[in-house]
């Protein structure tokens, strides 16, 4: 019964797949078609539509700057659920259940890791563009005059960040405004300071150049305590990580020395049990351990 509705299942995913690439094609001949009778000129090109994360995931999103479309969605889901379709009917209903979860779990862990990536990267430069921006306000700019030119020497990944404050400067947004949407956008320490330096010198007045001096030297001294806390545990780290990997590698050595030890867990139902609940507890321990050692500063 569960063979024939995923067969079933699987037929119907792959129904949907051709259709929507017929109806792909028919909408791109429609277009060319389109162009051809002068009904849109050629410079027009197609309009993505973004989807919102949610507000759970929405500031790492924001962080990694990973944009997601509907277009892309809609391929992810679809082969996730043809995967899931072809490892239920190949392997079963625990191959099915691991098809669903290893492709999402291994997306997330990436735009988890290239947010941390970025956002080190843009708070080891963010004191070098707060020290441009001080020093073009001496020459004579204002702060959004400052705020704009400073990014034309700034880091790439500062500008990456950056240049949507710059816009909404260009716009006629005002200084505190925009960089406060900033700060809301990716909840990052070192922005929110200095969108704070910057709103509050904006409502009470002040030397902002003495403002920006102390900030930077605060956000040096953050990254050198960083750096050196990252030295002081880099072994408690290395040792975690053997500790997570030990369990792995044991089992596999068992397989290699005996490959007929894993046939109950695949053929057997209470094999698939012990394994379900076994890949359980190998997970909580991996998340307990990164998150004794993960570094909060």
């Amino acid at each position: 019964m569960l063979s024939a509705a995923a067969f079933f299942a699987l037929a119907l995913l792959i129904v949907a797949g051709i259709g929507w690439q017929i109806a792909a094609e028919r909408e791109r001949q429609r277009a060319v078609v389109d162009r051809r009778l002068g009904l849109f000129t050629a410079s027009v090109t197609p309009r993505r539509v973004l989807l919102s994360a949610p507000d759970l995931l929405a500031p790492l999103m924001a962080q990694a700057q990973v944009e997601i479309t509907q277009r892309a969605f809609g391929l992810f889901a679809g082969g996730l659920l043809l995967l899931a379709v072809l490892a239920l009917v190949v392997a079963g209903p625990v191959a099915a259940l691991a098809a669903l979860l290893a492709p999402p779990l291994a997306t997330f862990l990436w735009v988890r890791r290239r947010a941390a990536q970025r956002i080190e990267a843009l708070i080891e430069a963010l004191p070098h563009y707060i020290d441009a921006v001080r020093q073009m306000q001496a020459v004579g700019n204002s702060l959004a005059q400052a705020l704009e030119r400073a990014l034309a020497d700034a880091p790439l990944v500062v500008r990456l960040y950056i240049t949507p404050v710059a816009r909404r400067l260009e716009l006629g947004a005002p200084v505190a405004d925009a960089m406060q949407m900033l700060a809301d956008r990716l909840r990052v320490p070192e922005i929110s300071m200095l969108s704070a330096a910057i709103r509050t010198n904006m409502r009470y007045g002040g030397s902002i150049a003495a403002v920006l001096l102390n900030l930077s030297a605060i956000l040096r001294e953050r990254a050198r305590i960083k750096r050196e806390l990252k030295a002081a545990i880099s072994e408690a780290k290395i040792s975690g990580k053997v500790l997570i990997v030990m369990p792995l590698v044991a089992m596999g050595l068992l397989v290699m020395m005996n490959p007929a030890y894993i046939d109950f867990f695949l053929s057997d139902p209470r094999g698939h049990k012990l394994a379900v609940i076994a890949l359980a507890l190998q997970a909580m321990g991996m998340i307990v351990m990164r998150q004794v050692m993960r570094l909060r500063f």
